[in-house]
């Protein structure tokens, strides 16, 4: 059984049916996670999480992360790494969560507009999947794609739920 979505403030739920509106018209696949404010779509090697999330009375931040890495080897090297890319890329950063590298950018979405989401889908997706594999290559682990690969031993669905 699905459960329904649970929105924190008006301007998150206005903020969600924007970003699914405009998903609706600028993608063919994606997932519409049942329980949470959370979209899924995957771009090259890499999968996308759009979260949108309540900020203060009258806002949401629109997340885009981008699951870089799974399983790698944390290490002060890597860690290093990452902390330079973050200095010399404009647009987000970098983060390593346990044995897991995520690359991510954050704005506020109460006056979303669709070219804004675009730039920051494109941005993010493009410098993870341009990383993912030099990261792997390095220091180990596996993209995202090979690891839902690798769990399910199947290519991932691409359905999209709604």
């Amino acid at each position: 059984m699905l459960s329904s979505k649970q929105f924190h403030s008006v301007c998150q739920e206005q903020v969600y049916w924007q970003v699914k509106s405009f998903l609706d018209e600028l993608v063919d696949e994606y997932f519409d996670d049942a329980e949470h404010c959370d979209f899924y779509l995957k771009y090259g090697s890499t999968v996308l999480e759009i979260s949108i999330n309540p900020y203060e009375e009258d806002n949401a931040v629109v997340e885009i992360l981008a699951f870089c890495v799974q399983g790698v080897e944390p290490s002060r090297e890597l860690m290093c790494e990452l902390l330079k890319l973050n200095s010399e890329i404009p647009l987000g950063a970098f983060s390593l969560v346990d044995d897991n590298v995520f690359y991510s950018h954050s704005f506020l979405g109460r006056q979303l507009q669709a070219e804004q989401l675009v730039a920051s889908l494109g941005s993010v997706a493009t410098i993870s999947d341009d990383w993912d594999e030099k990261i792997v290559a390095k220091y180990g682990g596996e993209t995202a794609l090979e690891r839902l690969r690798s769990v399910s031993k199947v290519p991932p669905p691409s359905s999209t739920t709604n």
